[in-house]
């Protein structure tokens, strides 16, 4: 079973697949039935590829199915600080590669009906004045960059339609990163590339 959580106790697809018996001939073999697995195989199967996805658990297993659920541009970390590892087209490089993984998530969730709770909209909120310094910079470093989808500063008045609190002195609103199930994002992935005629094991 997977791990006890709200996530366990809604999802909505399969995970629980047949064990491989015997042997099978396909162009890739994938190891792992998480998100990077799962996303591989769906986009190899999209290009007609045979795939074969072998999970040791379940579809969705460990972290993939246990994360909090954001789906935010980035990747978790200020790529200004690789500057001078891998240069200024690398920083920009990371940024945009940033910008398409949501896109990629957003569209495919579309474009297979994963039903995954998919909700736009992300409040990066700050409590003390610094913090509410480098979100300034974080919108004024998306602006530069184009970034495709509506960006607000928020002041502390503002940020109360999002969170009823005094707590934050303000924030910015992302309309471009969201929420989603992970499991069943996962999951819905695997029940998609089935429907390809892919195996999953």
């Amino acid at each position: 079973q997977h791990a006890n959580s709200y996530y366990a106790a809604s999802q909505n697809f399969e995970t629980d697949y047949p064990e491989l018996e015997g042997s099978l001939t396909v162009d890739v073999c994938v190891v792992g039935g998480g998100f990077s697995g799962v996303s591989t195989a769906l986009e190899l199967a999209e290009k007609g590829y045979r795939v074969a996805v072998l999970e040791a658990r379940k579809i969705g297993w460990g972290a993939t199915g246990r994360n909090g659920g954001q789906l935010i541009r980035g990747i978790g970390e200020e790529p200004e600080q690789f500057r001078n590892q891998i240069g200024s087209d690398g920083v920009e490089a990371i940024h945009q590669m940033g910008f398409e993984a949501v896109e990629l998530v957003r569209k495919r969730v579309q474009k297979y009906d994963i039903q995954c709770d998919l909700k736009m909209g992300y409040v990066d909120a700050a409590i003390k004045p610094k913090q509410m310094d480098e979100i300034t910079e974080d919108y004024e470093s998306l602006k530069k960059r184009h970034y495709a989808h509506e960006l607000r500063l928020l002041s502390q008045d503002d940020i109360k339609q999002y969170v009823n609190t005094d707590r934050y002195i303000g924030g910015m609103l992302d309309s471009g990163s969201g929420h989603l199930h992970p499991l069943n994002l996962c999951s819905g992935g695997g029940s998609r590339c089935r429907r390809f005629g892919r195996s999953v094991f």
